[in-house]
């Protein structure tokens, strides 16, 4: 990855490259050091490079890249699947939600303290926007397992009474464990969530979206990271905080729109969706 890395070191910033040039290893580039100007780390092809940066590990990269490691782990990066919801779940102790939503009725649980009784009703109210008969979500237990339930109310005659996490489509689900890592207990500071608007119907994005704000106005300095392919999804952004994101020779590249297609959206010519669709959203 050519593309250099800023990391905090004794309240310094350190510019750091580094670089896979050679079949498992790793060739580091520390220019600004007394210690290191050119070194290289041998990483098997199926690791990472920053598995060697936590905090037990003993070298180089331990010692300029640890901010980016803390950085990358203290990230909530969210893929859920329906499957993983609707099947009962085994009682889990983890503080936060699992990538795939896996613990989601052991994080749901832990919103009956008063302390979280916030994110509870901010929760239901978001799921009540997706399925409006919806008065309540309820964790009951089976054996060693958690269920989800949802308490309902009928529209046309006031009948009260309970769905199961079988009686609820794909989308639902997914939604519900998307809503669940914006309104968990104790969420990361930064959440990405892998493609949103998969099973779930365009008009209920803007749910996600109002509740991701939630999320961010709870504490200063946190952010959401999005991934998609949807045209419709990215026209609810505005366009600085559009990220075009291309891969080439095994590089990644990030880049924010370039000034011509932000003219073109901000001029009501395209919008981003379209542009996507057209060329793709270019640095």
């Amino acid at each position: 990855m050519p593309d250099p890395f800023s990391t905090a070191r004794d309240a310094d910033l350190i510019t750091c490259r580094f670089k896979r040039p050679f079949k498992g290893e790793v060739k580091l580039e520390i220019p600004e050091s007394p210690i290191y100007t050119t070194t290289r780390v041998s990483v098997p092809d199926y690791e990472l490079l920053m598995g060697q940066a936590g905090p037990s590990a003993f070298s180089p990269l331990a010692i300029f890249f640890r901010g980016l490691f803390d950085e990358i782990v203290s990230c909530g990066a969210y893929s859920i699947y329906p499957n993983r919801i609707r099947e009962p779940q085994a009682i889990s102790n983890l503080e936060l939600l699992t990538d795939d939503g896996a613990n989601l009725a052991s994080i749901i649980r832990q919103m009956r303290s008063t302390t979280f009784r916030r994110q509870k009703e901010q929760l239901t109210n978001a799921v009540s926007q997706v399925l409006p008969i919806v008065e309540q979500i309820n964790i009951e237990q089976a054996g060693g397992f958690y269920v989800p339930v949802f308490q309902v109310r009928e529209v046309n005659d006031g009948h009260a009474h309970n769905l199961n996490m079988s009686q609820l489509s794909d989308g639902t689900l997914r939604m519900l464990g998307m809503l669940t890592a914006f309104y968990q207990p104790r969420a990361p500071e930064r959440i990405t969530l892998e493609e949103p608007e998969q099973m779930i119907h365009p008009g209920l994005l803007p749910v996600l979206i109002e509740s991701g704000r939630d999320y961010l106005d709870l504490k200063p300095g946190r952010q959401i990271l999005y991934t998609t392919h949807s045209p419709v999804f990215l026209d609810m952004f505005d366009t600085s905080s559009i990220i075009g994101a291309t891969f080439d020779e095994g590089i990644s590249h990030f880049s924010p729109m370039s000034p011509r297609q932000k003219k073109v959206v901000e001029s009501k010519l395209f919008s981003a969706g379209a542009l996507l669709v057209a060329e793709g959203i270019a640095g």
